[in-house]
């Protein structure tokens, strides 16, 4: 599985077709961002031992936007790891004319500075 989503990067950059705007290639595409943006996310065991916990899942696609939903603590604001997953997405999936949440709540980061500071 992660050799055929290293693929559908590789495949963009390489002049291959382009995946097109469904439920499935989003799902591939959004599971290639959690591994090749790490660091912004707490999928792996380094980031939750530093307190990231940030997830990040698909919602629904409504015409040509992505919804998704964040979840947890990051270290970057969420708007920042926003646009970074709404770049991935449309980088590979070029039918997404935006990416959003689901709950614009989910972009507030006073949360996280609150924890960070508590630390």
């Amino acid at each position: 599985a992660a050799a055929a989503l290293r693929s559908v990067g590789v495949a963009r950059f390489a002049g291959a077709d382009e995946l097109v705007l469904s439920e499935d290639s989003v799902e591939t595409v959004l599971a290639g961002a959690r591994e090749d943006l790490a660091a912004c996310f707490g999928y792996v065991d380094e980031s939750r031992r530093v307190g990231i916990t940030g997830t990040v899942d698909f919602v629904e696609i409504d015409g040509p936007t992505v919804v998704v939903r964040f979840g947890g603590r990051f270290w970057h604001k969420r708007s920042d790891v926003l646009q970074r997953v709404a770049n991935y997405l449309q980088e590979r999936i070029p039918e997404i004319c935006d990416v959003s949440v689901e709950d614009a709540a989910q972009l507030d980061d006073a949360d996280a500075v609150q924890e960070k500071t508590n630390w």
